[in-house]
């Protein structure tokens, strides 16, 4: 869980984008003073000394080129299992998954990675290029109708403690009045907590028929470093990931980072939000 989360995971596949996985890991790693685990799963006993090899000789580069030691960890099983298996024993508190696009938001080291990502309650934060370098640190948190949105503020409350944030909750319009209402209830939820919390935040209001996309123009023209993004709980993911908007997001044209978070029932302890 966020609270006792000590770990940043980066799932290694020999590749470009575990690279830039790793470049976020790490400038998330020198805030947070987090350490980083490199790990890779394989499907028989019989490669682990030989995977764990190949782990331990980037890390050993790692740490000439960047001065940062990381761990390795290979898990056998499944690449969902394995996973889970390694984060719940070493107290992952994030995920970074590097992607190539579309082509890899849909395969990713033998498996779905939006099952992955529906499952996992951990943040997972998918990647498609190196971490930019910047002097400060803003992110898209989008709030809409449903109550679940507002497990977002927790990861943005758990960002602060170690950076300093400038938050724009994305809101989108109906043309249904109930539906707003909902929505503006939420968004002074929001406003309230990130006031009593001392972010720095403003507010943007986009159409419901083009939200994420102009979620994404927003951030591009912002030079934002981060989206948020609430995933479905697990068993209704494909209900939501066979919507192009979903990809659209996550793997977005911009290539600008987002942290997927799926809301379960143990999250809802961390926030008051009866």
């Amino acid at each position: 869980m966020i609270e006792d989360g000590k770990t940043i995971f980066v799932p290694w596949d020999f590749k470009g984008v575990s690279e830039y996985a790793l470049d976020h890991a790490l400038f998330y790693s020198s805030q947070s003073k987090l350490d980083i685990c490199l790990i890779y799963v394989v499907k028989k006993k019989s490669l682990v000394k030989e995977t764990k090899s190949k782990l331990d000789a980037i890390a050993a580069d790692v740490l000439e080129k960047k001065g940062k030691q990381v761990r390795t960890i290979v898990e056998v099983g499944s690449f969902h299992s394995g996973l889970k298996k390694a984060a719940d024993k070493n107290q992952a508190a994030m995920i970074f998954v590097g992607i190539d696009g579309f082509k890899g938001i849909k395969k990713y080291i033998g498996t779905n990675i939006l099952n992955v990502l529906s499952g996992a309650v951990i943040p997972s934060v998918v990647v498609q290029k190196p971490k930019y370098p910047r002097s400060t640190f803003s992110l898209v948190c989008p709030i809409d109708q449903r109550k679940e949105s507002k497990l977002l503020l927790r990861w943005i409350s758990f960002l602060s403690r170690y950076m300093h944030l400038k938050v724009y909750l994305a809101y989108p319009e109906f043309e249904e009045s109930g539906q707003n209402k909902k929505i503006f209830s939420n968004v002074a939820f929001a406003k309230n907590f990130l006031n009593n919390e001392k972010i720095d935040f403003d507010t943007e209001c986009f159409s419901i028929y083009d939200f994420n996309n102009s979620i994404v123009n927003f951030s591009r023209k912002f030079g934002v470093d981060l989206i948020l993004n609430l995933t479905k709980k697990e068993g209704d993911y494909r209900s939501f990931f066979t919507t192009p908007k979903s990809h659209y997001l996550i793997a977005n044209s911009e290539k600008i980072p987002v942290m997927c978070i799926t809301p379960t029932p143990g999250l809802w302890k961390y926030m008051p939000f009866k």
